[in-house]
């Protein structure tokens, strides 16, 4: 019994506090690298113009961008719906449809940014 509770609370401190601190320290390296390279750029007499700010943050607002997101969503959404739903009930599998829609969306939303891009 105690070996059951042991791996209970290890695996709610993991969740809750080692996973969302390394994706912040991960985000906080990721920021300081792009800080670094715009001070050398600087430093060696250049100029921080929109385009390169855009370039170093990889932000990238195409179609392409929602359609990946989007089949990475079907890919979580399909399998979940159906575990749930082989498993267990309809009622159940509701809950897990979310990811399903998410992806539906981003799917939808890269249709119409390639209409309007052409």
């Amino acid at each position: 019994m105690e070996g059951e509770a042991f791996i209970a609370i290890f695996s709610i401190f993991f969740s809750l506090g080692v996973l969302p601190l390394s994706i912040l320290y991960f985000i906080q390296r990721l920021n300081a690298k792009k800080l670094d390279t715009i001070v050398k750029v600087v430093e060696l007499g250049g100029n921080v113009d929109p385009d390169m700010m855009k370039m170093l943050s990889g932000a990238s607002n195409s179609y392409k961008t929602d359609y990946k997101y989007g089949l990475v969503w079907l890919a979580i959404g399909i399998p979940l719906v159906l575990g749930i739903w082989l498993e267990g009930s309809w009622s159940g599998a509701v809950f897990g449809a979310i990811p399903l829609f998410i992806g539906i969306a981003y799917l939808i939303s890269g249709k119409y940014r390639l209409r309007d891009s052409n």
